[in-house]
């Protein structure tokens, strides 16, 4: 039966990616993608995004320099991880022939992963790599190897340096690893190593930040996220009732208090029709932020002038610290909750953009062309407004599929599964539920929610919640 999936994933896969770069045969790049592009030409050793991809991409081009190619591998990448972890299931847990069938079509026939794969963007990278690692877990959970604590720890890393969102996995694999059945200092040493290598990636980025920015921080520019996250909190405080600010952060409140009380205008986050819904306080030029910016630092003279925006980012995540520390309960109201309700409905953001279709023209578009020798980008606007058709649906259906997780892991615990489960796959369930809680956290308290930052966690929440209703109809038989 194995050889049977295998050989069906196998064309599948094929067929879909044919068929899907004969309607759509150049990728898609939005302003991101130009940022990795850059750092991958001018060999930077940092950046405003994570370097990992860019490092990737300078990696895959001493082979090919083609698009087709890169989508190729980011595609097949994907779904060889996603085949390791359809495996792992099936040879661990004894799904029913129905279960295995919805798995397979969900991770072999999904349409969102090959969109997702045809952007020059660090999404699909980063999204093999987590299932490539949430499977090494299960399988270190189920039948453990001293070898898998090596590989764990190398895959943590990659995908910490890919992207950022990685940050709460270290401490999530150190839970997990604590149950393995393996000797004690065997999964102490794994533990320290995983935290050794990413503080040394830190120290790498805080040392390469330093030449163009003129600052040693990290994550380069996070002040910029951090003071946007807090400028959704503070335009709801009463900051009339507040007590003095330090001298350092005295002109930059005055700059935003002075924002918020002639404009009457506080970003709603919830609102997806927004200009830069989500980042607007960090992207837009009419926000307090930018407006400061401008009159301290000056414009850019480029497009993230680094000897400019380094200094910046400093400075606002100091002020955005002072603020939610100051008014933390307000932070949680104001940003975390309402952010976390957009985690459950996340918008589609580049899934129903027009821009990705269009080529940058300047620098950028130079670099492009010198890295990759794009030319253009578009396709027929009937499969443009295919494609944003299609994956509009893909918002309502995650909210349904965490509600549907819920459901079932209660539904499991109610019926007494973790206590009949074998210790082991009591275990995989447990580290599923904690896996969900520790992304929602870290997603509603720190990052902007969009639907491609929550690919990895709809794998992850489809495979538990599969697993997890099979084996809540076994019990009730």
């Amino acid at each position: 039966m194995n050889r049977t999936y295998a050989l069906t994933a196998i064309g599948t896969t094929i067929i879909l990616f044919l068929i899907f770069k004969y309607f759509y045969p150049f990728p898609n790049m939005v302003m991101d993608s130009y940022v990795f592009i850059k750092a991958t030409v001018m060999h930077m050793g940092a950046n405003s995004s994570p370097i990992g991809y860019s490092w990737f991409l300078r990696c895959f081009c001493y082979f090919s320099r083609s698009t087709f190619l890169l989508v190729l591998f980011q595609y097949f990448f994907l779904e060889a991880s996603c085949a390791y972890l359809f495996f792992t299931m099936v040879e661990f847990f004894n799904l029913s022939r129905l279960a295995t069938n919805v798995l397979f079509v969900f991770l072999f026939c999904n349409p969102l992963f090959l969109y997702m794969s045809n952007f020059i963007m660090s999404d699909t990278l980063f999204t093999a790599i987590s299932v490539l690692w949430i499977t090494l877990l299960i399988r270190l959970i189920c039948a453990p190897r001293p070898y898998m604590l090596i590989l764990h720890t190398l895959l943590l890393f990659v995908a910490f340096a890919v992207r950022y969102n990685a940050m709460y996995y270290p401490l999530f694999a150190s839970v997990v690893l604590l149950v393995v059945r393996l000797k004690m200092w065997q999964k102490g040493t794994a533990i320290i190593l995983q935290f050794l290598l990413i503080g040394l990636f830190i120290i790498h980025v805080r040392e390469s930040t330093f030449p163009f920015s003129g600052v040693r921080q990290f994550p380069p520019f996070g002040g910029w996220q951090k003071i946007n996250n807090a400028m959704y909190m503070y335009g709801h405080v009463d900051r009339k009732a507040k007590g003095p600010v330090p001298e350092q952060f005295q002109i930059l409140d005055s700059v935003v208090r002075r924002y918020f009380d002639s404009t009457k205008r506080v970003e709603d986050i919830l609102d997806y029709t927004a200009d830069a819904h989500g980042f607007y306080y960090m992207a837009s030029d009419r926000s307090p932020v930018n407006y400061y910016f401008h009159w301290k630092y000056g414009y850019d003279s480029v497009f993230q002038d680094f000897t400019k925006r380094g200094p910046a980012s400093i400075l606002f995540s100091a002020y955005a610290n002072y603020l939610i520390q100051r008014y933390p309960f307000e932070y949680v109201r104001y940003w975390a909750i309402p952010n976390g309700i957009r985690y459950f409905y996340p918008p589609t953001e580049i899934f129903s953009m027009i821009s990705p279709y269009f080529f940058q023209p300047g620098v950028f578009g130079g670099m492009a062309q010198q890295l990759f020798d794009v030319k253009t980008l578009m396709v027929r606007p009937s499969l443009i407004n295919f494609r944003t058709d299609l994956l509009s649906y893909y918002p309502m259906s995650f909210m349904l599929l965490n509600l549907l997780f819920v459901m079932s892991f209660a539904g499991f615990c109610l019926f007494g599964g973790l206590k009949k489960a074998p210790g082991a796959h009591a275990y995989v369930v447990l580290a599923f539920a904690l896996l969900w809680c520790c992304n929602l956290f870290f997603s509603a308290m720190v990052a902007s929610c969009d639907l491609r930052y929550e690919v990895f966690i709809m794998i992850a929440v489809f495979t538990a919640t599969t697993l997890l209703i099979d084996r809540i109809s076994k019990l009730a038989t």
